[in-house]
């Protein structure tokens, strides 16, 4: 009897334990190149995650398809690393659909052989913003059909994109317009994370991007590809953590180093094995690719003649992987980098680039203390540095604001040495970790938002239309997130002025102008001034040159390709102050945004 009692009670101890000995199952593991094989036909749908991309995922497609016409689609945020720009520009793609198609590093610019494609017919471009791809997405997995969206509206890509966008009367406030977006489902997802367990229960990288709608929304389920394998306790130990869960993965392969040239932050959640960007590697990549010869040579050194993964990391060699795999340190955000000078002037001059960001971020601190917003959405490039700089100096008073980005950075604090906006430092100085929906449909566009948008642009108009979809007929670099971020209280644009850029209307209507009141040229400042919807010069620049204000007036007023309304008082603004100078020089030490 008590025998049968101790048998009982095993019997019941084993159905009841959360996870039996799984060392000898392999659950979805296989090689990538088996799971690509299996999984990946000609004509799908591809979606790629945008956040640690599945970098070794799109090689192993690459070598797969060579010299093939599969007619992929790809769905993916950017068209912006070096393996998904090579998988396009490689003829294995017909279509994109996406928001961004360009080198982001070091500093943000068109991909030649991207635009010739796209000139000549060879590749459809399909533009979103961001957050209306990431709507799309949404609404395909949640099986909606469609899915409301404030993006978009009043713009040229609303227009190209009618199939998939329309306009409706708010069927709870019929005196108000609704923009809709179309569901769209992948046929398979491309995922890479931090680790996952043998069923594909998935960790992945933040802050998330354009990483969490897509692989829930594909019909055929999601590749992923991790830095290692855990057990299933460490996973529901972190199960906070998971954002892919493994009854929607098909197969699951360990990648080391899968999502190389891109960083990978796991360590801000506690999970070790992450790296930094490898910014060399990237560059190399775009000097290579700018003719077709050099992207062949580019693509047989890192694609075709490493035909694993344990072949591309013999390659890249120890030495770089130790120092890449040093920049994700955990105090890589808290520390002032080798060679920082906070007295760093250099000399007592500054170029006209530094003078526009330095007056850029006083006019930010301004509005900040007129308006009390809260929140300020910092683009790439200038736009970025005035945002930082702003937030520097706001330290000093009581006008401190909480900085975001598009990524999902939401709280962060902008360290010296780096102003790339992917950059890891700054993930590790973050308040909160998330994705773009949370920050564009809530922090930046919501109900209850107090936010300021400080962005770049290729183009402008005398309304504030901004344009960086398509210029001469060719495209230019997308949309990104700049059409979600104009849906903020209000919108402070920065662009170097000429004919060229300062048109009298767009030929595209990437944002539309309403909110965007405040427009520093590196000439000097324009505001849209009461009811008016067209800007007037406020404020012009002293510079070196000992020159009048007749004379300054008169070159902005060359330099713009619309009649230009000046202030009846045109104000003088001062030059930057040491203090302004020493922050910036620090935050661009390498000066790829500031200039000569």
């Amino acid at each position: 009897m008590r025998r049968w009692i101790r048998q009982g009670a095993s019997i019941v101890e084993e159905i009841f334990e959360l996870d039996k000995d799984r060392s000898e199952k392999k659950g979805k593991i296989v090689p990538l190149r088996e799971a690509i094989a299996r999984s990946v036909e000609p004509g799908m749908k591809l979606h790629i995650n945008t956040g640690a991309y599945a970098n070794a995922a799109l090689r192993e497609i690459i070598r797969q398809y060579r010299g093939k016409d599969p007619g992929f689609t790809v769905i993916s945020a950017g068209i912006a690393t070096p393996y998904e720009i090579s998988l396009v520009l490689s003829g294995l793609a017909k279509k994109v659909l996406t928001t961004n198609y360009s080198y982001t590093y070091p500093t943000p610019r068109p991909i030649p052989l991207f635009q010739k494609m796209g000139k000549e017919g060879r590749i459809e471009i399909e533009n979103w913003s961001l957050y209306s791809l990431e709507q799309r997405l949404m609404a395909g997995s949640l099986g909606v059909g469609f899915m409301p969206s404030r993006s978009l509206m009043g713009t040229s890509v609303a227009e190209e994109n009618a199939h998939a966008f329309k306009i409706m009367p708010d069927p709870f406030d019929e005196k108000k317009d609704i923009g809709v977006v179309k569901a769209l489902n992948p046929d398979i997802s491309l995922v890479h994370g931090c680790a996952a367990d043998c069923e594909g229960n998935t960790i992945l990288s933040p802050p998330y991007f354009a990483s969490l709608w897509g692989p829930k929304a594909s019909s055929g389920g999601v590749i992923v590809t991790v830095e290692k394998i855990v057990p299933a306790e460490f996973i529901r130990r972190h199960s906070a953590l998971v954002k892919i869960p493994g009854h929607i993965v098909k197969f699951v392969c360990p990648v080391p180093f899968g999502s190389h040239p891109q960083g990978l932050a796991s360590e801000s959640i506690g999970v070790d094995g992450g790296y930094g960007e490898d910014y060399e590697f990237v560059r190399d990549f775009v000097g290579a690719s700018k003719d077709s010869a050099g992207l062949e040579e580019w693509m047989k050194k890192w694609i075709f003649e490493c035909e694993t993964q344990d072949d591309y990391l013999q390659r890249l060699g120890p030495e770089r992987i130790l120092f890449l795999k040093g920049k994700s340190s955990p105090d890589g955000g808290r520390c002032l980098p080798a060679g920082f000078d906070p007295d760093s002037v250099n000399h007592l001059g500054f170029n006209a680039t530094e003078m526009m960001v330095v007056a850029a971020a006083r006019e930010i601190r301004g509005i900040i203390a007129q308006r009390g917003y809260e929140t300020i959405l910092a683009g790439i490039g200038a736009a970025g540095l005035a945002a930082w700089l702003a937030f520097y100096m706001s330290r000093k008073g009581n006008d401190e604001f909480t900085l975001l980005t598009g990524l999902g950075h939401v709280g962060y604090v902008p360290r010296p040495g780096d102003p790339f906006l992917m950059t890891l430092s700054n993930v590790m100085t973050c308040t909160m970790l998330t994705d773009c929906v949370e920050v564009y449909g809530a922090f930046v566009g919501g109900a209850n938002n107090k936010c300021l948008s400080i962005l770049g642009t290729a183009q402008i108009d005398q309304y504030g239309n901004l344009n960086t979809v398509q210029i001469d007929g060719a495209p230019f670099i997308g949309l990104g997130g700049a059409g979600d971020a104009v849906n903020a209280q209000e919108t402070l644009v920065l662009a170097k002025q000429s004919r060229r850029r300062f048109m009298e209307k767009v030929p595209f209507v990437g944002c539309p102008g309403q909110r965007i009141k405040t427009l520093v040229t590196d000439l000097g400042l324009l505001k849209k001034l009461g009811d008016d919807d067209t800007f007037t010069l406020t404020k012009y620049f002293s510079n070196q040159a000992d020159r009048g204000a007749e004379e300054h007036l008169r070159e902005i007023k060359e330099r713009c390709g619309w009649t230009l309304k000046v202030a009846q008082e045109l104000e003088k603004v001062l030059p930057p102050t040491s203090e302004e100078l020493a922050i910036l020089r620090n935050l661009d030490p390498q000066r790829l945004f500031l200039g000569k």
